[in-house]
């Protein structure tokens, strides 16, 4: 079945899922063993088979995406390309790039078809028969809940968008339906040109990237989005500029002709990858009167493990505690736009106060009583300024060192005004932070028990 595109719908009849990026197929479990048909009707298992282990006797047919994560936890499909059409993969590179099977549905059980079975009524019975574990992953979905900070969410994490479906839709193979509804996120970036490729109409696309202190960084190929009038005066502009060697500090694909990097764009684009590359850009328009230093890339956070588990726990919280789990959505929002201002900027104690809270909000949803928080901020250093996840890199560090603990432990914050100083101390009584967490921790910060600031 496959979704619509559209806005994003109202109304408590809607259920909403993110948009995982993945290839298509259906996962078949029958006969003693387990089949994954791709979109193209092949029996593709021999290439996968860390999925050869879904759960259960029983016979089943799931429709779902083979999907890889880059090292920022997001999908990607130049990562899972590298596993496409290899029958036979090796042990390094199953260890390279590992492939998970997110499924969305389920169309048959033993020999019964589900189909007719509403959206909700199936994907309860996806969660009764247990198969989420290792390679196998069922995606949250959220109901009585606006599907706005839905979508607000995953473009802050860098999704792709949002898939809305009907809660009382029946399942229609093959069939586009609007009881389905995608929508599809885009971002646009200044660029500066650096180069172009040969192709039809005078070139086949531009070469573009980011300035850094180091000098232009390449930041992708876009090579769709250019009409005829934007293409000729693109190559007029281009003909000014040409130079004999790459303006890029690092690799760039050629062949090429170069262009001193002087031209400013923009581009739309789905998301950044993990490598500092552009995803699917298309070309907006020159935007000349610009000076290209000012251009700057956009932030790609780390952390993702924290990530998958916030949503791991709210998912877990969407059919026993609804409430609690739209409360929960929108603490991760909240807390993902603050993360996204970027260490260093500036913020108020009070605002950074608040991402902690949310913070701390979402991991006891996922350790329970294991960690408890102590916050004790004096009303008059609220409106201190501070660099913007100053506070926050302390807590995490600690959090990290009480997830260690058997028993877990307390996050104490306290701030207070000594003199004409704000002072602010973050503290936890677990074992502290194992050196192999501190050197993989998703922001850097202090290491210890305890910090002040």
């Amino acid at each position: 079945m496959l979704a619509s595109a559209g806005p994003v719908p109202a109304g408590p009849q809607w259920a909403f899922e993110f948009t995982w990026d993945g290839n298509p197929g259906h996962g078949r479990r029958g006969a003693g063993r387990v089949r994954l048909i791709s979109g193209e009707d092949r029996d593709v298992i021999s290439g996968y088979p860390e999925l050869d282990v879904i759960r259960g006797r029983r016979g089943m047919l799931l429709d779902g995406k083979l999907v890889a994560l880059d090292a920022c936890g997001r999908p990607s499909l130049a990562r899972l390309y590298r596993r496409m059409n290899v029958a036979r993969p090796s042990e390094g590179l199953l260890r390279r790039v590992s492939v998970a099977f997110y499924v969305f549905d389920i169309l048959r059980l033993d020999d019964r078809s589900t189909l007719q079975l509403t959206y909700r009524q199936r994907r309860t019975l996806l969660g009764d028969l247990g198969l989420a574990g290792g390679p196998v992953v069922l995606p949250p979905y959220f109901t009585e809940i606006d599907g706005q900070a839905v979508l607000d969410t995953a473009a802050e994490y860098g999704l792709h968008g949002v898939i809305a479906k009907r809660a009382d839709s029946t399942y229609q193979p093959g069939r586009r339906s609007r009881s389905w509804v995608e929508t599809a996120l885009r971002h646009t970036q200044e660029v500066v040109v650096g180069g172009w490729t040969p192709g039809a109409g005078g070139f086949g696309s531009l070469l573009v990237g980011v300035p850094t202190e180091r000098g232009l960084r390449y930041a992708g190929r876009v090579g769709t989005g250019f009409r005829r009038a934007a293409r000729r005066a693109l190559l007029k502009a281009l003909a000014g500029v040409e130079q004999r060697t790459s303006p890029f500090v690092d690799e760039a694909p050629g062949p090429a002709g170069w262009v001193a990097p002087r031209l400013l764009g923009e581009v739309s684009y789905r998301q950044w990858t993990a490598e500092g590359r552009l995803g699917n850009p298309a070309w907006r328009g020159l935007r000349p009167g610009k000076h290209p230093a000012a251009v700057k890339a956009p932030v790609v956070l780390p952390g993702q493990h924290f990530l998958y588990n916030a949503v791991s726990a709210i998912a877990a919280l969407v059919r026993t505690d609804p409430a609690r789990a739209r409360e929960m959505l929108i603490d991760f929002a909240h807390f993902l736009r603050s993360s996204q201002r970027g260490a260093g900027a500036g913020t108020t104690l009070a605002d950074e106060v608040d991402t902690v809270e949310r913070y701390l909000r979402l991991q006891q949803a996922r350790f329970g009583e294991r960690i408890q928080a102590r916050i004790r901020v004096a009303p008059d250093v609220l409106p201190v300024a501070l660099p913007s996840l100053a506070v926050q890199v302390l807590v995490e560090n600690a959090v990290n060192g009480i997830e260690d603990a058997a028993l877990g432990g307390t996050v104490t914050v306290l701030a207070c005004a000594e003199g004409g100083d704000c002072v602010i101390s973050v503290e936890d009584d677990g074992p502290g932070t194992s050196p192999a967490r501190q050197w993989t921790s998703s922001t850097a910060g202090c290491g210890g028990r305890s910090a002040t600031a």
